[in-house]
């Protein structure tokens, strides 16, 4: 019981500090725990249970200051162990519906509703990758004269994306062709991931059947000419950046220039959302666990969305270790799970 009540206590004054500097941003001295401790306890006592987090590691002091800030530790155990997660109000989900379904005609709209409701909520900047194409199915296509020679492509995924383009074909093609291979391709591609259609479509090149080796040849060299299966779109979409540099951690020019670098470069961003797609609960990379160092300041929230069982993307938000995880959890993980009800939707 004496064990119990020792944690219980530290656990509490954790969390103190934690709470009170998540809300200040100034460091935590044992008279401000003191005036929010319900338990009776000495100023001597709190000093001691401080001293003893210091030196356990989840709290340190700066050196310009007689009061602590939790370390990457400190709020791991936090999250882990102590956090009391907030979930969204009835009016904030209902807000969330609202915007998430109104009409849109591409996916990369959703993404970017997604991305502004959850900055928005959580006054953190977001990040919402695209799904990758390796994990996206084919549905349907159609090939649309635009005019004797100009060809405009719509590809539809059963993920709920729409891509389209318009090029130049190197003769002039009737449209009675193009209802054909298009035909042609929405029963051959049918169920496929968009990773597997080059490879589907040599084999169809190189097989016995010359019929089907025109219609092959035709169709990849179409898909070819359109770049409609390029991986260009595969990136993160970041929102409200101005909620990182206005965080006190990030006035240094430096500091957040290396940060907002790292998040337009995209690749160490989405290596890390990317390493997490087959995670089923939110999952929180708080400072130095993050593998680059641009972002070793910064904590990531992330929570996937998906088509069924399977994970295609990932939502979450990014800003300074000192960020409100009880708020910043709860609502990436019910934003995640709304876009994916809309997805399934949408794939019907």
């Amino acid at each position: 019981m004496v064990v119990s009540d020792a944690i219980s206590r530290r656990n509490k004054i954790l969390e103190i500090v934690v709470d009170s500097y998540v809300s200040t941003a100034a460091p935590v001295g044992s008279l401000a725990v003191s005036k929010k401790f319900r338990e009776r306890l000495s100023p001597a006592t709190i000093r001691n249970i401080m001293a003893e987090l210091e030196e356990a590691g989840y709290i340190t002091h700066p050196h310009t200051s007689a009061g602590r800030i939790p370390t990457d530790k400190g709020y791991r155990y936090y999250v882990d162990s102590i956090m009391e997660p907030r979930q969204l109000t009835p009016d904030e989900k209902e807000f969330v519906e609202g915007v998430l379904n109104q009409e849109a005609d591409e996916l990369g709209d959703l993404i970017k509703r997604a991305g502004k409701i959850i900055s928005e909520l959580t006054g953190q900047a977001s990040l919402v990758s695209f799904p990758r194409a390796k994990r996206r199915t084919f549905k349907r296509i159609e090939l649309i004269p635009a005019t004797k020679t100009k060809i405009y492509t719509l590809l539809f995924t059963a993920q709920g994306l729409v891509k389209h383009s318009i090029f130049e074909a190197h003769d002039s093609i009737e449209e009675s062709e193009l209802s054909k291979v298009s035909k042609f391709l929405n029963e051959e591609l049918e169920g496929l991931q968009l990773s597997e259609i080059a490879d589907h479509m040599l084999r169809g090149v190189l097989g016995d059947s010359d019929v089907l080796q025109y219609l092959f040849k035709e169709a990849s060299e179409l898909l070819s000419m359109s770049h409609i299966l390029d991986e260009s779109d595969e990136r993160v979409l970041l929102e409200g950046a101005h909620h990182i540099i206005e965080q006190p951690e990030f006035r240094e020019a430096e500091k957040v220039m290396g940060l907002l670098k790292a998040l337009e470069g995209e690749e160490e961003i989405l290596s890390i959302m990317e390493q997490d797609l087959n995670e089923e609960r939110a999952r929180i990379h708080i400072g130095a666990e993050n593998p680059f160092d641009d972002i070793k300041d910064c904590s990531i929230v992330i929570s996937n969305y998906r088509i069924g069982s399977q994970n295609i993307g990932s939502i979450g938000v990014i800003g300074p270790t000192r960020m409100d995880y009880s708020r910043a959890v709860p609502a990436v993980e019910y934003v995640s799970n709304s876009f994916s009800r809309l997805l399934a939707r949408l794939s019907e």
